[in-house]
């Protein structure tokens, strides 16, 4: 290994990732929707520079860290399942459940029952950490991960595209794995992609010598790649949630087609912030340091301040202009920010952290 330690591009991409993230969840609950333009600007900024890089850099991960067991990812991957739905439990569940109880509106159950079998991207990462668990048991090589990504996302494609199923408990298990509810935000063979070719970059980056010649290579062919699949895709009428405006359903259950275009965007993306990391401040650069590395918990607790003010003091209405929503992200942002910051502080090795941060 000869490029090992942090990677100033990828604490940058999941540090913009998690800004990206904070935005577009707080538009989504709060903005009117007024301005059509502002709101594809957001929703433009809340997609390709959010959950793909998130688990694109997921995969790069496990090249780096300490322990890479398959024992080690199958422990993980439990714990995240399982942790996953105490969070929809407690998150977006139990506002509508307190509400279920004090008015006996049984519509308050029914959407509590739904919320709670979101497939978001805690259940994904979980399915993720499962898979990395079977690519190192068995040591998959490139030609097999890419394979298996390939036909995972066309196998998805498919059920996603031909297999109806009436919304209700089958269709919430099964949209773990495809598109089958509208509330299977994350479906692995969606999104399994972007986390397997991000494992098969991480071993290129750790291994190399010449990082601005790698990410100048990647940039000469993502880059184009990119804009040409997207020029197509408006030509052809493909939609993968890029080129409408709405970036709901399409995009989370996407095909091989987008898994394609976006990760040509990580890439490019990608190379950009090498480029960023060259020139940025030290103090900016240890910012994107402390977000990447407190990524998770952030997005935790700022669907926590989101859903629960959204219920209980706006009433489930989104009334703010656009100035308004903007202000309001600024608010949850800094308090997720900030109360990250506090929960690692209360860990022993979470004061070693923030001091090294």
């Amino acid at each position: 290994m000869k490029n090992t330690g942090r990677q100033l591009e990828i604490d940058i991409a999941k540090g913009f990732a998690i800004i990206c993230m904070v935005l577009v969840h707080t538009i989504e609950y709060f903005y009117n929707g007024s301005s059509s333009a502002a709101n594809a600007v957001v929703e433009f900024l809340g997609s390709p520079f959010a959950a793909p890089v998130f688990m694109f850099a997921l995969g790069v991960g496990v090249n780096y860290t300490k322990n890479s067991s398959p024992e080690h990812y199958i422990k993980r991957g439990c714990q995240m399942f399982v942790l996953s739905y105490v969070y929809n439990f407690f998150v977006y569940a139990a506002p509508y459940l307190s509400i279920y109880f004090k008015t006996g509106d049984f519509e308050y159950f029914e959407a509590a029952v739904i919320e709670f079998s979101n497939v978001d991207i805690l259940q994904f990462a979980a399915l993720a950490f499962f898979t990395f668990a079977i690519v190192k048991k068995f040591n998959w090589n490139k030609a097999v991960i890419i394979g298996y990504a390939a036909a995972v996302s066309l196998i998805g494609q498919y059920l996603t595209n031909t297999v109806e199923l009436p919304e209700g408990g089958l269709s919430y298990v099964l949209g773990l794995f495809w598109g089958s509810s509208e509330i299977s935000f994350f479906p692995y063979c969606s999104w399994i992609a972007f986390p397997l070719i991000g494992y098969i970059f991480g071993k290129e980056l750790i291994n190399t010598e010449n990082k601005a010649g790698l990410y100048a290579s990647i940039a000469k062919v993502s880059i184009p790649v990119y804009f040409a699949m997207m020029a197509n895709a408006a030509y052809a009428g493909i939609d993968f949630g890029q080129l409408t405006g709405e970036y709901q359903v399409s995009y989370y259950h996407m095909g091989i087609y987008g898994n394609v275009c976006l990760l040509a965007f990580v890439f490019g993306w990608l190379s950009i912030c090498y480029l960023i990391s060259m020139f940025i401040s030290e103090g900016i650069m240890a910012y994107f340091i402390k977000l990447s590395r407190n990524i998770t918990k952030i997005y935790v607790v700022q669907y926590i301040l989101i859903v629960y003010t959204y219920v209980f003091i706006a009433g489930e209405e989104s009334n703010l202009f656009f100035i308004e929503a903007i202000l309001a992200f600024a608010l949850v942002f800094f308090l997720s920010d900030k109360i990250a910051d506090i929960y690692i502080s209360l860990r022993p090795a979470g004061r070693k952290q923030l001091a090294r941060n």
